[in-house]
């Protein structure tokens, strides 16, 4: 039986619809306007923690029907440990949306972020000693061959552009390649902090780091306030867009920003509850079934240029990270305990000595 139980079915139709309709909207807003990736960005970090923090709020019952908030839950991962993370999950997401920006297209963009699994080895290996089997190794070179694909197909036809005095559009998509490759190894060092961070201080606490990392990003937009007010106006300025149910009319980038910011928390939450009940192997290829069917979406609905060259990088990166999922458990060579590991082991100690 492929899934684990009919109860993933839930999360699984979150993904799928959430997470098909939050590329169409994103693709929507660039096709329009290409350089409203941080305002996409700080919208998605203000409505994830918005609405996370109901979730992460302690309440008590009073007059049988009546619910009040009494403050938020105990915090149980360190705050250095959260600016780390955030710091990280900041700079990524805004290289991963400050690419599209850079002339890179929405399929080929999808694809190098599921490729995440290069950068993983090559950080698991060298900093965490981690030692991998031969089809994990096959699975990187079979990844790293769907890269190299993708990315020749997806570059611009230098002799086409400098025909047409558009040379910066080589350049332009260079940086948008660095942006990505920046953010594939960032992803994966955040993966890894997050791995630690969930064995020392248990794996329910998503719920919490969902909520502080995406609060805590906040105060960094402040660095980008003046685009933001830019975009706010362009947002304005839009087309109008007539609402079913007599609605009336409203800004059609608001409308799509609005679908994206909230088809972006199902998604999230979809993932987190797919993984939380069932396997690594049905989680790994739901979501690669997700992403294959954004690419044809966004291939068939948006006319987006889709070569053979990069259906086969596509098929690699997708199979690749399925072999090495089914591929077992990792070994890792101990690393010598830190000083935060013999705390919480001091503290389990004297937790059964007094009972």
């Amino acid at each position: 039986m492929i899934f684990d139980s009919l109860i993933s079915l839930i999360p699984i139709s979150m993904i799928m619809v959430g997470c098909c309709s939050n590329v169409i909207s994103l693709e929507l807003i660039m096709k329009q306007s290409q350089s409203h990736a941080i305002l996409v960005t700080f919208f998605q970090f203000a409505t994830v923690a918005f609405i996370s923090f109901f979730v992460n709020i302690r309440w008590k019952q009073v007059f049988s029907i009546f619910w009040i908030p009494i403050g938020l839950r105990e915090r149980k991962i360190p705050l250095k440990t959260y600016f780390l993370m955030v710091s990280i999950f900041f700079i990524l997401s805004v290289l991963n949306n400050k690419a599209l920006d850079c002339d890179i297209p929405i399929p080929f963009h999808m694809i190098f972020r599921s490729s995440s699994l290069l950068s993983t080895i090559v950080i698991g290996s060298v900093f965490y000693r981690k030692s991998y089997s031969k089809q994990q190794i096959i699975s990187l070179i079979m990844v790293t061959l769907g890269i190299i694909f993708a990315t020749f197909s997806s570059m611009p036809d230098s002799k086409k552009e400098i025909s047409l005095g558009n040379e910066p559009n080589l350049l332009r998509f260079s940086i948008g390649m660095l942006m990505l490759i920046a953010a594939m190894f960032l992803s994966s060092i955040l993966g890894l902090i997050q791995e630690h961070t969930y064995r020392l201080y248990g794996k329910d606490r998503h719920y919490e780091t969902i909520f502080y990392s995406h609060l805590f990003s906040l105060p960094f937009f402040l660095l980008f306030k003046d685009d933001i007010l830019h975009h706010i106006e362009l947002n304005n300025d839009s087309a109008l867009m007539a609402l079913p149910f007599g609605f009336g009319s409203f800004p059609t980038l608001w409308v799509y920003l609005i679908v994206n910011v909230l088809t972006q928390y199902v998604c999230i939450q979809g993932v987190f509850i797919l993984t939380g009940k069932t396997s690594t192997l049905t989680c790994t290829l739901v979501i690669s079934i997700r992403k294959f069917l954004s690419i044809i979406i966004s291939v068939i609905y948006f006319n987006n240029h889709f070569t053979s060259l990069l259906f086969t990088g596509t098929i690699l990166v997708f199979l690749g990270t399925f072999m090495y999922s089914t591929s077992g458990k990792v070994i890792e060579k101990p690393l010598p305990p830190t000083k935060q590991v013999k705390e919480i082991e001091k503290e389990k100690e004297k937790e059964k000595k007094l009972n």
